[in-house]
């Protein structure tokens, strides 16, 4: 049944395809060549043809501006409400037009995330290349176990349209590589590829052609996340003028809002929970996405994400327990400033316990693993020296089994078990890694394993992967320090936001209740009077709620902007649970030790 479905489903699209071009195939033509979709797909590696992809683009274009049609006179037909018909009228301008617009940006959008994949991979296949070129590897092989190597993604994809060239059509090995580099859009890929192609062409020195560039990919690796730390630097300076400048101004406007008696509808505490729990997430995710796109990260730590399972249901229970115990579900007498703070550390234990538990893991986890990046290049190097004195790859791993590699010591030593029960490298070294995610280990390992499988495993080709490696590594670090101030802003700007909405309520609140003739009174009077030349009239209860929306927003935005630190340090959103834990703990010690300081004004004398 699902194959009779799933033929089913193919001849509908070939029959749509062929009324498609049979409607609009000349027209399609002219259109595809006048936007240079020959050359757009091609690069964005697409499997269809231009004429075909513009015909289905004309074909879906025309449907959506029938069905427009339709809808806009039905919407007469039937009498529909002005508002109606302008809407439908709208939909039937923009969205065939938002449609075609689409479909001509898609190749030109895939291309771009081609060359952007190919680009993040592309230092450790110069270095896979020139460590599988000492060992004498052929093209052909070359690009044969790069189609296996299941750690890369976006080369093991060019891998293999190389390969399809060569095995479904026949074309020769070094003119598969040749038509892959000339229409790839990455500059970076079709240059190295290029030139590899002329100088085995030309007979001349490969592996010195190999080393040089892939020391000059390093190079420009090194300037390119210089140049990507700047550009983080920019975004953020633009997040912290808006969760931190423009959050401080926000909760003024709500804050003075909900003490102006006449001030209504998005003042007060509706505002503050808009911004708060609808705005302000949204431009934490935009600026997370924005960092993800600049800084792409390696790491696949997918375990703290598998704890949050367990951390958020305990928080909330953990949360709930404490509020019941310290009376803060007892709303008989009214809210007041204790009942506040009490809700308020509530709240804030809720998102710490959540995020910590997991954040302490990805702590943990990161540390072990970086550690044994760090020691990877040191093996590699003491692996060459002692394939110098003749012993095979295999003895030699069984030898440097006795060394400390700190972390990594324990996969040596599993390797070296496996190899002495004579089973295959390969096996040996998948057994070995299996649970650990760091994606640098993965890839060294895997160029280990065909170093010693395909190229022999020479002392030459092991000490050029552990040059390489130790580059890497450097380059990764670097790029963590250069980083690492950037983290101060959101630190900086949350504990700023929480201290500015209390003292700002503080403040004018007594500014009121002074203007109205002093804070002396029973508890809960009212205050009223101009301000200002405004008419206020406040009393506890909505300086309290103010007081509540305000501090649980805080606790909320400092959580928030632990995610974009994390994000911004390690590249990795895990890492931000554990500075959103830190952070949260540091707003809820400042917004207490604030709210104590201001007790007198924000209880209006009670």
């Amino acid at each position: 049944m699902a194959a009779r479905g799933v033929k089913t489903e193919a001849v509908g699209a070939s029959v749509l395809d062929a009324v498609a071009l049979l409607t609009f195939g000349d027209i399609a033509e002219k259109l595809a060549r006048s936007f240079n979709l020959y050359s757009s797909i091609r690069q964005a590696g697409l499997l269809i043809h231009p004429r075909l992809y513009m015909a289905r683009l004309l074909f879906r274009m025309t449907l959506a501006l029938v069905f427009s049609i339709t809808a806009l006179f039905a919407s007469f037909l039937f009498g529909a409400p002005i508002i109606v018909k302008a809407i439908v009228l709208l939909a039937a301008l923009i969205v065939p037009t938002v449609l075609f617009a689409w479909g001509l940006y898609y190749p030109a959008a895939k291309a771009s995330e081609r060359a952007a994949k190919t680009d993040n991979e592309f230092p450790f296949f110069a270095a896979y290349v020139t460590a599988m070129a000492y060992g004498g590897v052929s093209p052909e092989k070359l690009i044969e176990r790069l189609t296996e190597i299941k750690v890369f993604k976006a080369l093991r994809e060019e891998a293999e349209r190389i390969m399809r060239e060569v095995k479904l059509f026949g074309v020769n090995i070094l003119a598969a590589l040749e038509k892959n580099a000339v229409w790839h859009p990455s500059r970076l890929y079709r240059d190295f590829m290029l030139g590899y192609l002329t100088t085995l062409r030309t007979g001349g020195d490969v592996i010195h052609y190999l080393e040089i560039r892939t020391g000059e990919v390093f190079q420009a690796r090194m300037e390119d996340l210089k140049n990507r730390t700047e550009r983080v630097g920019l975004i953020v300076e633009a997040y912290a003028s808006v969760a931190v400048l423009g959050t401080m101004a926000f909760y003024i406007f709500f804050i003075i809002s909900g003490l102006i008696s006449s001030g209504g509808g998005m003042g007060g505490t509706s505002g503050l929970i808009l911004y708060n729990f609808v705005a302000l997430p949204m431009v934490s995710l935009a600026i997370i996405m924005i960092l993800d796109s600049l800084l792409p990260s390696t790491e696949t730590i997918r375990e703290p994400y598998a704890y949050l399972l367990v951390s958020a249901p305990l928080g909330a229970t953990v949360a709930m327990a404490l509020l019941s115990l310290l009376g803060g579900f007892a709303y008989e007498g009214g809210i007041d400033v204790a009942r506040v703070q009490r809700i308020t550390i509530a709240v804030a234990v809720a998102l710490i316990i959540t995020s910590a538990i997991p954040g302490m893991k990805y702590l943990s986890t990161v540390r072990k693993e970086r550690a044994i990046a760090r020691a990877l290049a040191s093996f590699l190097r003491d692996l060459s020296e002692v394939r110098r004195t003749g012993l095979s790859p295999e003895k030699s791993i069984i030898m440097l089994s006795e060394r400390d590699y700190g972390p990594f010591s324990v996969i040596v030593k599993r390797v070296a078990g496996a190899l002495s029960l004579g089973l295959p490298v390969e096996k040996a070294v998948r057994r070995a890694i299996s649970g650990y995610r760091n994606w640098l280990l993965r890839v060294t390992m895997r160029f280990l394993v065909d170093a010693m499988e395909v190229g022999g495993g020479s002392p030459h080709t092991i000490d050029s992967l552990a040059r390489f490696m130790s580059t890497l590594v450097e380059i990764n670090e670097q790029m963590r320090k250069r980083l690492r101030p950037y983290i101060v802003m959101p630190y900086f700007g949350s504990i700023m936001v929480a201290v500015t909405a209390i003292l700002t309520l503080a403040m004018l609140v007594n500014a009121i209740a002074t203007t109205s003739g002093g804070l002396g009174g029973a508890a809960g009077a009212n205050l009223g009077g101009a301000f200002g030349g405004l008419q206020v009239s406040i009393t506890p209860e909505t300086v309290h709620q103010l007081l509540l929306m305000a501090a649980i927003a805080s606790i909320v935005n400092a959580w928030l902007s632990g995610l974009v630190a994390g994000k911004i340090q390690s590249q990795s959103v895990a890492a931000g649970l554990l500075h959103a834990a830190i952070l949260t703990t540091l707003t809820l010690v400042v917004m207490m030790v604030t709210m104590a300081a201001s007790g007198s004004m924000l209880s209006l004398g009670s």
